[in-house]
């Protein structure tokens, strides 16, 4: 049983995988491309921030729709979707259409990514959740890693053009390898019976921790790459480089924490710890003068980047029904996109007022603090300290 669990495990993590080549791969370089076109920061805070506006809109009736219907359907409506938005640029590239440009790919990012995380999540088995968990996170910073070395290739070796050929060719793959998801029944069951998961005391920790890690997602969305090529003087190439070789270091302690996990099953302590580890490098990545301080402290950072979203997933794992995993997963982006769509544009404006490091020092700060507040207030005042719930 533990060994169909893992193939179902590498699986989904190599669907993820395809699915982060697509997302990350654009979505890293679409400040980079905007700016070329002229467009002001602030504005670049409103475009990214407007994909995830767009999977707050839909990700929840979606979810609960996943519930009822085959996923499938949903992913491979998602990857249609997905071929369309590079096709938009390539046939028009107006500026004044980028942000109808941009809700085309939050579409498609909302379908598939409720879709892929709510099956994992259905299908996981009930042994070894940290090392399920890891496999498929590994193959989410993998394909985040492969995703912008390409991108950084393409942009180089092509223009903006060669960009959207290539998330092009990402779509037709996520496609082909959707037509062979196994066709899961949806299970009828009334709409109240999601407020009992909301009852569990993790799914609240779970909440506050989402929220936090989307706020530094959202400063990262909309600066990081020009944090990278406008004030440390990277070109794209060494930005896609250097986040290929982060993700190699992501890969590696994202397993340890999986292992790790299933041994003493602290998930709400090791989130907190891994909060402040994060904060502390966030505020620092302003500061980096070269490729190599960047990397080394951006490989810091990411060391609490593996370890809380291992640790999101097997904490929903714990807190949720399978039956209900696509609803109640559904709820967990939609605080996630809602945190990124606000910090985004808080984002855009420091950038824009103060510039790019005081943006990565503010991300940092709230990071530190609510990793204090995850450890010293929310794991006592909910009576959490141990999680052996397997």
């Amino acid at each position: 049983m533990e060994k169909q669990s893992y193939s179902k495990a590498f699986y989904y993590g190599f669907l993820q995988f395809l699915f982060m080549l697509y997302y990350w791969g654009g979505l890293i370089y679409f400040p980079y491309y905007f700016k070329q076109a002229g467009v002001s920061d602030a504005r670049i805070g409103l475009l990214v921030s407007l994909i995830s506006l767009t999977v707050v809109v839909l990700v929840l009736p979606i979810g609960v729709l996943l519930d009822r219907i085959s996923p499938k359907i949903f992913f491979l409506a998602g990857a249609s979707i997905a071929a369309i938005f590079p096709v938009l640029f390539l046939v028009r590239s107006f500026p004044r259409w980028f942000e109808l440009y941009i809700l085309v790919f939050g579409i498609s990012v909302a379908l598939i990514q409720i879709a892929i995380s709510a099956l994992f999540l259905k299908e996981m088995g009930e042994d070894s959740r940290g090392g399920q968990t890891a496999i498929f996170s590994i193959g989410d910073i993998l394909g985040a890693g492969l995703g912008s070395e390409i991108g950084g290739r393409f942009i180089e070796r092509f223009g903006g053009r060669g960009l959207f050929w290539m998330l092009l060719g990402f779509a037709g793959l996520l496609l082909i390898v959707g037509l062979t998801l196994p066709r899961i029944r949806g299970i009828a069951f009334h709409l109240s019976e999601y407020r009992e998961d909301l009852k569990h005391p993790l799914t609240w920790i779970l909440i506050f921790i989402v929220m936090i890690v989307a706020s530094h997602a959202g400063f990262e969305y909309a600066g990081y790459t020009l944090l990278q090529t406008e004030v440390i003087g990277l070109t794209a190439g060494q930005v896609g480089r250097l986040f290929l070789y982060i993700s190699f270091s992501m890969a590696v302690v994202t397993y340890l924490v999986g292992r790790l996990n299933d041994r003493i099953k602290q998930q709400v302590l090791l989130a907190g710890l891994a909060l402040i580890l994060s904060g502390i490098f966030q505020s620092l990545s302003g500061y980096a003068q070269n490729f190599s301080q960047f990397l080394v402290i951006r490989i810091l950072h990411t060391t609490g980047d593996s370890a809380f979203f291992l640790l999101i997933y097997v904490i929903a794992s714990l807190a949720f029904s399978k039956k209900r995993a696509g609803g109640n997963w559904a709820l967990i982006l939609m605080i996630r996109h809602a945190s990124i769509f606000l910090f985004s544009n808080i984002a855009g404006a420091i950038n824009q007022s103060l510039g790019f490091p005081q943006g990565f020092l503010a991300s940092g700060i709230i990071m530190v603090f609510a990793g204090l507040i995850v450890i010293f207030w929310l794991r006592p005042k909910l009576g959490v300290r141990s999680f052996l719930l397997s």
